[in-house]
């Protein structure tokens, strides 16, 4: 797997946790895909471009494994890495840890496809590609 991750921080706050005080579960895939986006923003900001026209990622899947509990105020890390990557496909493992003790939260992975304005899965921009494969320190294939 690769070692080259991406970290985004955040405080946990009150749109985030259930009346139990702790986080949905739904949030980690919230959270999950801001890593992504942030990823995309910090180093390929021209993304933006190509969804305005109906280019884009559509989620294949994605999968968490819960590991502890997380409650309101909390800091957490998510942390993204790419474990796969084609011209048409995006695979991450993401970590999310708790910054007080630096505990694993919850781990899960994710993969995207590209899509053209048909919603058909096509080639990303060499660009993006290349992007990827020089921030995750990856061969390109």
């Amino acid at each position: 797997m690769n070692t080259v991750w991406y970290e985004y921080r955040l405080h946990v706050t009150f749109a985030d946790t259930n009346m139990t005080d702790n986080v949905y579960f739904a949030t980690y895939a919230m959270w999950m895909g801001k890593c992504r986006d942030m990823i995309m923003c910090d180093h390929y900001p021209k993304l933006k471009d190509y969804i305005k026209d109906d280019f884009g990622f559509a989620t294949e899947y994605l999968h968490i494994d819960f590991i502890q509990e997380t409650f309101l105020f909390d800091e957490v890390i998510v942390k993204m890495t790419i474990s796969n990557l084609t011209h048409t496909r995006v695979e991450f493992q993401c970590e999310f840890v708790n910054a007080a003790n630096n505990a694993l939260i919850a781990k899960g992975s994710q993969a995207v496809v590209w899509i053209n304005p048909q919603r058909r899965t096509s080639f990303m921009p060499d660009e993006l590609y290349n992007k990827a494969c020089e921030f995750f320190k990856i061969t390109p294939e």
